[in-house]
């Protein structure tokens, strides 16, 4: 693969991510800001900063309402996980300095760790509950355990008095104890405000106001109790008030009310130093009800209902689950025609249109997914009935490739699931497929493609397993002496490109076509991979005492073919290691990364092609000690320091980056750099 085609499989891959995370911005199950039905429980909030009293409109008549800052809907399923060995502390602070106590901190798994679960909680429309939470002590002070070791995380800090503070990308080392420092709570802007009838323009006591900011309108992982944004109450004269809105940004605020529609004003630019006083005026409203089943008349629970609006003259969504009889009752909406996006578990998708609000009979038939009949024989012909069978999208225009079937997990087939010689593969959707069956004794294997219709007869597939193929070979050093010990590992060819970290977001998307096997070298230095599925691989192979060696491009394709790929040599290098140092103190997340310096060619192999780049990243301790896992073979590079974890500041960090970065030179023979950062806060 050279240069130019890597790059394009880069994008390529970064072009679908983009792709599927803005598709997940759309679904159905994940749309905050919409009415829903029930009502969420509104603890006591915590009692308010002193803020300078902004202008209003008018004076209002009853007493100002304090901020109802919702911020406990769902009972989460662990508290400060303080029986765990590594975690997450810090402190909250108020503008100034002094202790900011009782002010709730959310332990969040980072959308990056696992976007496919995520999008198919969203999808089934399942809230998704924090991993840990806690409130700050008297002085402020938290401490909140990571039970999982080695995955990224997010701390949401969240008071009714101050805009929200996300705390990002957290890496916790085992047994490592990361120390955010001193959170400090912004000051933020007020923001208020009316919410009047659009008709004859009075006021609407006790609307529901919700604060969004565009960004994170359709976050993949909200707030907890902020799933529809900051909400607050209008008083008696419909006037309400927010003293926790961000600074200098753009917003979004919406409205509701009993017997009006929900109804949103976007894109409004507040600053911290003007008056930032808007009215939301909200249209009388209706429903629309009906109810979900299956041919037979049987109600189906839990399905998500999507409403669109297709008028452009009043664009508005809502979203609503049918409940155990199959009845659901949309939020009151703006009159007009709507689209029906319905979704359920084991059924097709349907979408009705036009449907006008106020509707109240609507009926939908949600048909049940299909049924494939499977039997899988042994490469000798003897029938299976232990294995795992996955489905995969097909693609006619290209034959080679396969696609995730996100909705449809891997089954483990016995069996009690066959009937006969075959086995009933239940609830796929409509499409064109391939299985994927694995079992021990055999490689990968793919099926026939089959298409899924609502109109044909359920596909009857018979499946023979191969053996597989092999990859072997001898791993010598660089005096071409054998290298017992090492491990070589299977991966998708092009792997380097993980290295670089561009698409580790959306590799639970990416479906395994290769297997991914592992095998220390023998006394010899030689090593078989066996059963191998057919696909595109790359070789790597470790050991403590040598530098990472990569072998790219081996093609698999013949079954019981044996593919040696010869002598893989490692190199001798250096250890690299140092201490990072941030506002004159050792400090945890910060990343060191090594990578070909500006203007690097790279060289090119026997082949002619270019070799892999060499790039690496550590990322320190609690007491800012960082060490390379991997040695750094003879060179020459750069090496630069950031703080990994925080919030969005993207240009502090290329800062950090241009003021850290130096040269780093790996001499032959050379066992060990110590490179050492100071950086400014």
């Amino acid at each position: 693969m050279n240069a130019s085609k890597l790059l394009l499989s880069v994008l390529l891959l970064l072009g679908i991510g983009a792709g599927l995370f803005f598709s997940l911005r759309s679904d159905p199950g994940d749309v905050p800001l919409v009415p829903t039905t029930d009502s969420p429980t509104q603890p006591k909030p915590e009692q308010p900063a002193p803020i300078e009293p902004a202008p209003a409109i008018s004076a209002p008549q009853d007493p100002m309402p304090q901020p109802n800052d919702v911020r406990v809907t769902v009972k989460p399923p662990a508290d400060a996980n303080t029986d765990a060995p590594q975690g997450i502390r810090g402190r909250v602070v108020l503008p100034g300095g002094a202790p900011a106590p009782d002010i709730d901190v959310f332990l969040l798994r980072s959308s990056t760790a696992d976007a496919l679960s995520i999008y198919l909680a969203n999808r089934r429309g399942q809230k998704i509950e924090p991993l840990g939470q806690v409130r700050t002590a008297t002085d402020g002070r938290f401490s909140i355990g990571v039970v999982k070791a080695g995955e990224t995380y997010d701390l949401r800090v969240v008071s009714g008095n101050h805009p929200e503070i996300q705390h990002k990308s957290i890496k916790v080392r085992p047994e490592d104890w990361y120390d955010t420092g001193d959170l400090e709570l912004p000051v933020g802007s007020v923001v208020q405000g009316r919410v009047v009838d659009e008709t004859g323009k009075f006021p609407i006591p006790g609307a529901t106001v919700f604060l969004t900011l565009p960004g994170l309108n359709h976050q993949m992982l909200p707030t907890p109790g902020r799933e529809r944004g900051i909400m607050t109450t209008a008083d008696g004269s419909g006037f309400f008030r927010y003293p926790n809105a961000p600074r200098d940004t753009i917003i979004n605020l919406g409205a509701e009310a009993a017997d009006y529609a929900y109804t949103e004003r976007p894109n409004l630019q507040i600053k911290a130093a003007e008056q930032n006083e808007f009215t939301i005026e909200l249209a009388r409203g209706q429903p629309i009800l009906g109810t979900i089943v299956d041919p037979t008349g049987r109600p189906i629970g839990g399905a998500s209902i999507l409403a669109t609006a297709q008028s452009a003259k009043s664009p508005q969504s809502a979203t609503a689950l049918s409940s155990t009889d199959g009845s659901f009752a949309l939020p009151l909406l703006r009159p007009g025609p709507y689209q029906l996006t319905v979704t359920a578990t084991n059924f097709e998708d349907v979408i009705e249109k036009p449907v006008f609000a106020g509707a109240e009979d609507v009926r939908i038939v949600l048909e049940q997914r299909g049924r494939v009949r499977l039997r899988v024989l042994s490469a000798k012909g003897q029938p299976l009935k232990n294995y795992t069978v996955g489905l995969k999208r097909y693609f006619a225009n290209n034959p080679g490739s396969i696609g995730k079937v996100p909705e449809f997990r891997d089954v483990r087939i016995t069996p009690a699931d066959y009937e006969g010689d075959y086995a009933n593969i239940r609830n796929v959707p409509n499409g064109d497929f391939v299985f994927q069956i694995i079992e021990s004794e055999h490689a990968k294997t793919l099926s026939s493609f089959f298409t899924m219709t609502a109109e044909k007869e359920s596909p009857t597939i018979d499946v023979t397993l191969i053996l597989g193929a092999a990859i072997s070979g001898q791993v010598v050093d660089d005096q071409g002496r054998p290298v017992p010990g090492a491990t070589v590992v299977t991966d998708m060819n092009g792997g380097v490109a993980i290295d670089t970290g561009f698409f580790e977001m959306f590799r639970s998307f990416l479906p395994d076509k290769h297997t991914t096997s592992s095998e220390k070298t023998d006394s010899n230095g030689r090593f078989r991979l066996r059963r191998l599925a057919f696909a595109d691989y790359m070789l790597r192979v470790s050991h403590p005492d040598f530098c990472e060696g990569i072998v790219l491009e081996i093609k698999l394709e013949t079954d019981s073919e044996d593919r040696n790929v010869g002598q893989i040599q490692l190199r001798r290098g250096a250890l690299v290691e140092g201490t990072c140092r941030l506002g004159g103190r050792g400090s945890g997340q910060i990343k060191v990364m090594i990578g070909p310096p500006t203007g690097f060619k790279p060289e090119l192999d026997p082949q002619g092609k270019p070799a892999p780049m060499f790039t690496a990243t550590a990322t320190t301790d609690g007491d800012g000690i960082y060490r390379f896992l991997k040695r750094v073979p003879p060179g020459t590079y750069k090496i630069h320091a950031f703080k990994e974890a925080g919030g969005d500041d993207v240009f502090g960090r290329f800062k950090q980056m241009r003021e850290t970065e130096r040269p780093l030179i790996i001499t032959i023979g050379q066992d060990q750099a110590v490179q050492n950062f100071d950086m400014s806060l």
